[in-house]
């Protein structure tokens, strides 16, 4: 079996979408990329099928994370051996919130918590927070307790990319302890540091 129909639905329209800037040897129809599918190690096919599944999360998910789908596209891509030389075409900015990014942020922590307890949630939380004053004005109990509300405030580009540093080195900071992590975080539609895709297949 090559690919579950919906995740060969994601590579193709991923394909489409790049397919004209393609550098090197561009496929010219859709039986070439079956047959790339099917030439991969079995290894490599069950890591495609990850980023596929990665893919098609993070892309029905809020915020809509750009860079990371962007990311995953070269990734996919690559392990099918045909590189974009183009960037992307301009894509407007996503209105962002806070509160757009909380869900990302409690299932994270619901995840470690079943693993390693509610106070040491908050610790990683707080030893993870990247030096920035603008993140100290964040409690962080808001991640782990829907109790504590998060103001639901506007975020400019530069906080929407501190918010995501910190999910990832949360993610790469509880790895250590929790091995599983990365399938878990990627089967809750969380976006997952490129290091930690391959952990996840």
């Amino acid at each position: 079996m090559l690919l579950p129909p919906l995740l060969l639905d994601t590579l193709r329209e991923i394909y489409q979408r790049q397919g004209s800037a393609l550098s090197a040897s561009p496929l010219r129809t859709e039986n070439q990329l079956l047959l790339l599918i099917e030439g991969l190690p079995e290894a490599s096919r069950a890591t495609l099928e990850t980023l596929l599944v990665s893919y098609a999360r993070a892309k029905a998910s809020l915020p809509i994370n750009l860079a990371y789908l962007l990311a995953l596209e070269g990734e996919i891509l690559n392990l099918l051996g045909v590189t974009s030389a183009v960037r992307p075409l301009f894509t407007p900015p996503v209105v962002q919130t806070l509160q757009n990014y909380l869900p990302w942020f409690r299932k994270a922590s619901q995840i470690v918590q079943n693993h390693l307890g509610r106070a040491l949630v908050r610790n990683y939380w707080l030893i993870t927070r990247p030096t920035h004053p603008w993140l100290r004005t964040i409690r962080v109990e808001t991640f782990y307790t829907e109790q504590v509300p998060a103001p639901d405030r506007y975020l400019n580009e530069k906080q929407q990319d501190l918010l995501q540093t910190w999910l990832e080195q949360f993610l790469l900071y509880c790895y250590r302890l929790v091995p599983t992590l990365p399938a878990e975080a990627i089967a809750a539609g969380i976006p997952v540091p490129p290091q930690l895709l391959q952990a996840a297949a």
